[in-house]
């Protein structure tokens, strides 16, 4: 091989070696940028999972209030019933509580059951307040 031929190879090798050193600097560019983005990503996981976790205990919390809430719902349930029954059997064996049972409200009782509808309850405030206040039940009793 002459000089002129080592020459030009070793110029061809020294171009390849550029271009290769060249690219391989682009691709740990990319592999630095890949790096950080899957940084990134773990750290959402790591996020989302935190709130998952989260959302699971708030969902138990809650599960557990509503069957405390279902429990003393029965109870007053049950406690409701036991009165009613209480109320029932004194009203039968008494003939004065049967008397007093029986007995029609009073005149001002009954107004207070009847209402029109409202929308709000501004407005059913706005409609007491503007009403007769009720009679003093004491004064007639003198």
């Amino acid at each position: 091989m002459t000089l002129r031929a080592l020459i030009l190879l070793s110029a061809t090798l020294l171009l390849a070696l550029l271009i290769l050193m060249f690219y391989s600097h682009g691709l740990l560019q990319e592999k630095n940028a890949l790096s950080r983005e899957v940084d990134a990503l773990t750290l959402q996981i790591k996020s989302r999972d935190q709130l998952i976790e989260q959302l699971d205990q708030q969902m138990q919390q809650r599960e557990q209030a509503e069957l405390a809430l279902r429990q003393a719902l029965g109870q007053a349930s049950k406690l409701t019933l036991q009165r009613e029954q209480q109320f029932q059997r004194s009203q039968d064996d008494d003939p004065t509580v049967k008397a007093w049972a029986e007995r029609p409200l009073p005149a001002a009782v009954s107004q207070l059951h009847q209402r029109p509808d409202f929308p709000t309850a501004t407005d059913y405030l706005r409609w007491l307040s503007g009403r007769q206040p009720l009679p003093d039940t004491r004064q007639s009793a003198k």
